[in-house]
């Protein structure tokens, strides 16, 4: 039998937009993402099968010395879990991604976060291996970084996003990104809106990706244009005031499904796809794993807008977000200067990020009532160093047009 639109509905509706009551309602997780190249070349650094240590080497050599779960992952690199309850994994150019269990507390996740890019950075640096903090990477060209991992889902991502451009590919293997993950709450509908409306200007103040394969780009945030790039059915804003749930299945259905494509035929929306009666409930979900925009509903709701950053401002973008969603003033005051979610000002937020002069104002405004909430939220949420860091990124950030 065949999925039905309304099926659908319901599933969107109870899974990612239902009102969620937690122990923790201020839970934070991220999922923080580095690009490794070689110190000596700046060549990348593959997962496997490279001329020197491999990072998949590395970190399996220091599982074992930590005493992390080493999982297999068919002929891929495997993923490690640590015994604190992290992740680390590959992307499919051999970034690493490193995803924290989720913590009660904002500075319980700048703690753990920093503590193990910390120890995998030593690691990688005693074998030649830099692990970089930007959002695209600045030295190498798409030629030189291969696909490396193979399984289905990457090598049918890779056929697809080949239909439509070059973007896509390049976003696989060249990005990195800061992704931070907060609860829906028992009011999801004001969070969507306002982590919506916030994302271009995550995008502008947290841009590090001008430089892309040795050359200076024309986007203050490089990575972000490859984002809006790939497939503009599938990335963006998505949202709408009065049926938030209803829109983001409207956005869904009309994505391109990527495995309609099997066999050589042409690529269908979703929409069209699911009346075949192979397509069941386990196409519905993986194709909800390849839908990109700006904030993800899933178990929780996932802001993607942030280029990775270096350890030492990790504590800028934590505690811009939970100090403006997470205390009640602040988030209310949020949602009143940033109106409406615009994909306009994501366009230019990228390609002009802080030399915009709307943008550059909003964000000095919402600094100011981030840090306020910040320290509303209280020293056992947020420690007082750690918005002092804050206030330090946001201070040379709002200096100059560039970070």
């Amino acid at each position: 039998m065949s999925l039905s639109e309304a099926e659908l509905l319901d599933d969107v509706r109870q899974r990612l937009f239902a009102p969620i009551a937690s122990a923790h309602p201020r839970t934070i997780g991220l999922e923080l993402e580095l690009i490794p190249i070689h110190k000596s070349t700046r060549a990348r650094a593959l997962a496997t099968a490279d001329k020197g240590a491999s990072t998949a080497e590395v970190l399996s050599r220091l599982g074992r010395s930590d005493r992390w779960r080493e999982e297999s992952s068919g002929g891929d690199p495997p993923s490690w879990n640590t015994q604190h309850g992290a992740r680390i994994s590959f992307e499919p150019g051999g970034q690493i991604e490193i995803s924290t269990a989720p913590q009660p507390t904002a500075s319980g996740v700048i703690d753990a976060t920093q503590s193990l890019v910390t120890m995998i950075r030593a690691a990688m640096s005693d074998v030649g291996i830099d692990l970089l903090a930007r959002g695209v990477d600045p030295y190498n060209d798409i030629d030189t970084v291969p696909l490396q991992l193979h399984r289905e889902r990457y090598t049918g991502m890779t056929r697809y996003f080949d239909s439509i451009g070059p973007s896509g590919v390049r976003m696989m293997r060249q990005t990195a990104a800061l992704q931070i993950n907060l609860e829906r709450g028992e009011d999801p509908r004001p969070r969507w809106r306002l982590l919506n409306s916030l994302a271009p200007i995550v995008v502008a103040l947290f841009a590090n990706s001008r430089h892309y394969a040795g050359k200076r780009t024309e986007w203050a945030n490089y990575r972000a244009q490859l984002w809006r790039t790939l497939d503009p059915s599938r990335t963006g804003i998505v949202y709408d005031e009065p049926e938030q749930a209803e829109r983001y299945l409207r956005f869904a259905l009309d994505a391109n499904a990527m495995r309609s494509g099997a066999g050589g035929a042409g690529y269908r929306a979703f929409r069209e796809w699911m009346t075949e009666p192979t397509v069941n409930r386990e196409e519905w979900l993986f194709h909800l794993s390849t839908l990109f925009p700006e904030v993800r509903p899933k178990e929780f709701f996932e802001l993607r807008s942030a280029d990775t950053i270096e350890l030492d401002s990790l504590a800028a973008p934590v505690v811009f977000v939970t100090g403006l969603v997470y205390d009640d003033e602040s988030a209310q005051r949020a949602i009143e200067l940033l109106g409406v979610p615009s994909e306009k000002l994501l366009e230019r937020a990228g390609r002009l990020g802080l030399a915009d002069p709307e943008i550059r104002r909003i964000a000095s405004r919402l600094v100011v009532i981030a840090l306020e909430g910040g320290r509303r939220l209280g020293g056992d949420y947020l420690r007082r160093a750690h918005l002092e860091s804050a206030y330090k990124y946001f201070a040379g950030a709002l200096a100059g047009n560039d970070i």
